[in-house]
């Protein structure tokens, strides 16, 4: 659900979810929303819609993460019974494992040329008349060294 919908397709998303059982003001606007298949042994043999919704106390008020600084968010399936508008794409947030991975490959990509001490990947296309010393803009903000 991470987009910006425009209001005619916000509207339809929601009375998806409400066709559902799920009330559209306790899903966050990030959240992970997908359709899987029932697990084997399942009992029930159709698909589910699987979701993250805001964890609620029981007056309803959104309990606070761990850190106090956000809603709580805890994931849920429902049976699916409706299916999606024609339009709907789903969304995961990619994984804590995915995020590691990606910044693996940016710092192999920005690596320090041993002859010249430049960013080999920011200074290859003009170099020698185009240099960028090492740590790049790149590097120093994954090491903290700048802020965005």
């Amino acid at each position: 659900m991470a987009q910006s919908w425009p209001e005619d397709r916000r509207k339809a998303l929601c009375a998806w979810l409400t066709a559902n059982g799920i009330n559209p003001s306790h899903i966050p606007r990030d959240a992970d929303l997908y359709i899987e298949p029932a697990e084997d042994g399942d009992p029930y043999t159709g698909r589910y819609l699987r979701y993250e919704a805001f964890h609620l106390n029981a007056d309803g008020h959104r309990h606070r993460d761990e850190r106090g600084l956000n809603a709580a968010i805890e994931r849920r399936r429902t049976p699916l019974l409706v299916d999606p508008p024609d339009w709907w794409e789903p969304y995961r947030k990619p994984t804590r494992q995915q995020l590691l991975d990606i910044l693996t490959k940016i710092r192999a990509l920005h690596r320090q040329n041993e002859h010249t001490g430049d960013c080999e990947h920011c200074s290859e296309r003009d170099y020698p008349d185009y240099s960028v010393p090492w740590p790049c803009p790149t590097i120093r903000i994954l090491i903290g060294m700048d802020q965005p």
